[in-house]
This record gives C-alpha cells, structure tokens and sequence, in this order.
C-alpha cells in the first residue's frame, strides 16, 4: 500500500507539472484509463470523451491514472458506451512492436528493446518503398516496444480485411512458395531476396534458404492492433504504470535509449528494498543489487523498479 501511494504522489506530481498534448482531432477520440486505486487489478474506464484539454486535465488531476489510452479510431459520438452508437469515421493505421512478440528469449529488457528496434526499421522500409507511405512517427511504449502511427490520410479509412492484408504481406503469413499458381506477393519478395543474395536460382526451394529469406523478411508486429479499427493504443507523453517511464516519441531510431530518453522523474535519492536480482543502466547509472539489499538510489530509478515489482520503499 505504501509503494502505491508513493507512486499516486509521483504520477500526480507528473501530471501537475507537464502538458500533455492531446492526439489530433482528439474530440473525436474515445479515452480510457487505468487508475491506481485499481491497481494491482488492471480495470479499464472507457467510454470517456473530453472537449478541451482543461478538460483532460482536470480528469487526470482527479483520478490519477498508472495508464492512460486513446482510440486509434475517429468516432462522431466517442463517448457513447455502446460500438455500435458511436459513429465510427475512420482510423489511424499503427503498429505496435512488442519484444514479446519476437522470436527471441532474454531476461535483458535493454537486449530486447535493442531488437525491437530492428523490427522498427524493417517496417517503416517496407511501409514507404512497398507501400508509398509518406510520414509516421514513432514511439517509445514505456513498455517493452514501439509504435509507429502511419500520418497518410489515405490509410485512415481501411477496413479491418484491407489491414489484414497489409499485416499478411508485412509478417508474410501462409506464403505460397514455388506452387503451380501465379505467384504470391510473399514469393515475389523471397525470390527477390534471394536473387539480391547471391543465390542460384536452381537453390530457392530449398528449405533452408526459403527460411533465411522468411526470417529476413517478416516483421514481427503484434497483428491485432493493427488490423482493429477501433483499438485503445498508449496516449504520447503519458506514464506507463509498469515501468514508470514516459510514451515518448522517437526523433531518431538509431540512438534513441528508453532508459536516458523516456525518463520523467528526477534524481532525488529514495530509499528502496531490493526484491529481486536486479542489474541495469539507467540514466547513466549503473545498478547491481541482491534480494534483501538496502539503497539509496534516484527516484527515477526507484519508480522503475517499484512499478516493475522489484523493489520496495
């Protein structure tokens, strides 16, 4: 209980202190959060519409939030609590790259936000040479991954079926390989592949090479996102509950660091108790503790790991 209310204090500090720009055309978004007094059960408010950012403000003032969401959709009545009374208009594409999601195992959350970051890259390469995609942005979750926004208007107004179908070329579901029918998009890009490779074409069926290109290739999304035209994604510049760090947007892939660059708190020293084994850099700290330890440690790195329940006050 105390760690809770030390992390209510924290948010609502937060929260107090710095705009939160809300999403274009936000009147006709649909809200959701999770407040802290739910925690550690995870109950969602939906249904929630605001008309100004006063508004929005005096909601989080109120009933501080450990996770605040926004609807990728555009609806004409956003605050009904009924789908099918809202209106939907349209909805942006996102993707969201989540190091669960791929085909790796490490404990090491920086190893994997490091991938997560290559995954990124492949994607937007894709996006804009395959499918002429003008403008995204990306963002850091606060979690373990990104999204990327696709900011072309054209996209808005794709039904789920039409967004399948960009996540079957992207992640190159049920590629028909080498059959006797027309070739598939996903045999198009694997030949083309393996041809950049060096590889002789009297090689391309074989499995092996077949699964070096697949594996190249696919980009590893989380697929129901993206294709549901009316998901609740993260809302930019809010805290994640969960680690304590901010839903950030990345400038540059390449040197972008979620443990220098989507940190929101200060160093002012806080006693904490060490649960687990925990070793990270963080904010240009290094740290290494046992279970059982005593430290004084910045508060953004005490939120982190109270939030991750690896730590006490």
């Amino acid at each position: 209980m105390e760690e809770k209310q030390y992390l209510i204090k924290k948010f609502s500090e937060f929260y107090s202190k710095h705009r939160i720009d809300l999403p274009k055309e936000f009147k006709k978004r649909e809200f959701a959060f999770v407040p802290f007094e739910s925690i550690p059960e995870f109950v969602m408010r939906r249904h929630v519409s605001f008309e100004s950012e006063e508004e929005f403000r005096g909601y989080v003032a109120k009933n501080v939030p450990a996770h605040v969401y926004y609807s990728s959709a555009y609806y004409e009545n956003p605050g009904e609590e009924k789908m099918e009374k809202k209106g939907w208009i349209g909805a942006d594409l996102i993707f969201d790259i989540d190091g669960d999601h791929l085909p790796i195992k490490t404990k090491n959350i920086a190893s994997l936000l490091e991938r997560t970051k290559i995954e990124v890259k492949k994607l937007i390469k894709l996006l804009k040479t395959d499918f002429g995609v003008k403008e995204v942005e990306i963002f850091f979750s606060g979690g373990r991954g990104y999204h990327v926004h696709v900011l072309d208007e054209d996209f808005r107004y794709l039904e789920a079926p039409e967004r399948r179908e960009i996540i079957d070329y992207l992640t190159l579901n049920n590629p028909r390989l080498f059959g006797n029918f027309p070739e598939s998009n996903a045999e198009i890009r694997v030949k083309r592949y393996l041809s950049k490779k060096g590889i002789p074409e009297r090689n391309w069926k074989k499995e092996k090479f077949i699964k070096s290109a697949i594996d190249a290739l696919r980009v590893y999304i989380d697929a129901p996102v993206t294709a549901d035209v009316k998901r609740l994604i993260r809302m930019p510049g809010t805290l994640h509950g969960k680690s304590g760090l901010r839903v950030t947007k990345v400038e540059d892939i390449e040197t972008f660091d979620p443990f220098r660059d989507a940190i929101a708190f200060g160093e002012e020293k806080v006693r904490v108790r060490i649960l687990k084994k925990v070793k990270m850099k963080m904010g240009g700290y290094e740290f290494n503790f046992s279970p059982g330890d005593s430290a004084e440690i910045p508060e953004f790195s005490a939120i982190y790991l109270i939030c991750r329940g690896l730590a006490k006050i």
